[in-house]
């Protein structure tokens, strides 16, 4: 079998912080660590993420940021973006600025993480194509780019299935779930937070049902505190939303440094995650049972392929709040009920560690090479 030498491409790797991007780090990390030549080829951005830089201390292979002016004077509307189209035309510059670099490297293979990266092929390689999460309808771009790739993983198997109903495709597309490193473990803290939330703040991640369901159980004498952490578009209105209703037990803390992230979760008896369509196996879920911080889950999406209804979390029907107002009140004062819960999903994180899933993705890689 000829030598692997793998380039993992991504624009946004270098200064994005999304699931996908913590995914791609981890990844390239955790094959090098497997001998695998292992490549990162990004943007040089104008700024860094706080995951990069902290990549970059560590990582035994190579980086190379790719500088492009295209890129650089759209940094700012490439980063706030929140509509695929822009992500297109981040993909389609990216591909322009290393075509010249592909041609001249020695790559044999190349792993991509949004379709639209797929139409800028370099010629002679395997492409590797991962799928985070599922479109809400049909594209043209993403059909023709779906159709390149000689081998596709999906994140889960709702958005292996969501995919290949919305595109038709008959090839086999592989199931890797997502994956979380289990060192340095912070869990048996005192548990001070009530219900938390923490992820991006945008329409599909149903936030304002947690709210909702806040208020339901504020007018039953249910008083709760309720923190959520992250930015986005959908930032305001949820704090419109919260103080028209008068919850002043809800606290909007922004964006905040991992460190004091994982702090929290591990001092928060519940860590609720409503998102309604479009999700895979969410980072933010795994890093909930890792901190032992119960799990209540909508129905959608991916949840339920790592959540097992009162064993070792709750679901609730999706865009319910008055469900999901139940689930919180029959937990938030059960110890023994959130102890058996947590301890259980903990148990079950050893599905999805770094390690195993990073041997199977590199095992579906060389299975072509």
């Amino acid at each position: 079998m000829k030598h692997m030498r793998l380039s993992v491409h991504s624009a946004r790797a270098s200064y994005y912080k999304g699931g996908a991007e913590r995914y791609i780090l981890n990844l390239c990390t955790h094959l090098t660590d497997l001998n695998v030549d292992v490549s990162l080829v990004t943007c040089d951005a104008p700024e860094k993420s706080e995951w990069f830089k902290e990549f970059i201390k560590n990582f035994k292979g190579k980086i190379f940021l790719i500088r492009s002016k295209e890129l650089d004077k759209k940094f700012k509307k490439f980063k706030e973006a929140t509509k695929p189209w822009y992500w297109d035309k981040e993909s389609i510059l990216f591909s322009k600025a290393t075509n010249n670099f592909y041609e001249k490297s020695g790559f044999t293979d190349i792993s991509y993480h949004y379709t639209v990266d797929c139409l800028g092929l370099p010629k002679n390689k395997k492409i590797h194509l991962h799928l985070h999460g599922l479109p809400d309808k049909k594209r043209l771009i993403e059909n023709k780019g779906i159709k390149i790739p000689h081998q596709i993983i999906a994140v889960s198997k709702y958005v292996r299935n969501g995919w290949k109903k919305l595109h038709n495709i008959k090839k086999k597309i592989y199931v890797v779930y997502n994956a979380i490193n289990l060192e340095d473990l912070l869990y048996n803290r005192k548990k001070i937070y009530d219900t938390l939330y923490f992820g991006r703040l945008i329409k599909i991640k149903g936030v304002d049902t947690l709210i909702k369901s806040i208020l339901l159980l504020q007018k039953k004498g249910v008083n709760i505190n309720c923190t959520i952490i992250g930015d986005g578009p959908e930032k305001e209105n949820l704090i419109r939303l919260a103080q028209k209703n008068n919850l002043k037990n809800i606290k909007f803390l922004g964006r905040i440094c991992d460190k004091k992230l994982f702090d929290i979760i591990s001092k928060s008896k519940i860590s609720i995650f409503p998102s309604y369509k479009r999700e895979g196996i969410m980072a933010t879920l795994l890093e909930a049972a890792k901190f032992k911080s119960v799990i209540i889950s909508s129905d959608s999406c991916s949840n339920k392929e790592f959540v097992k209804d009162k064993k070792n979390g709750l679901i609730f029907k999706s865009k319910d709040p008055k469900d999901l107002a139940n689930k919180i009140e029959r937990i938030i004062d059960n110890e023994y009920l959130r102890t058996r819960l947590s301890k259980n999903a903990f148990r079950y994180l050893k599905n999805f560690s770094w390690k195993k899933q990073a041997e199977k993705v590199y095992n579906i890689y060389k299975s072509i090479s």
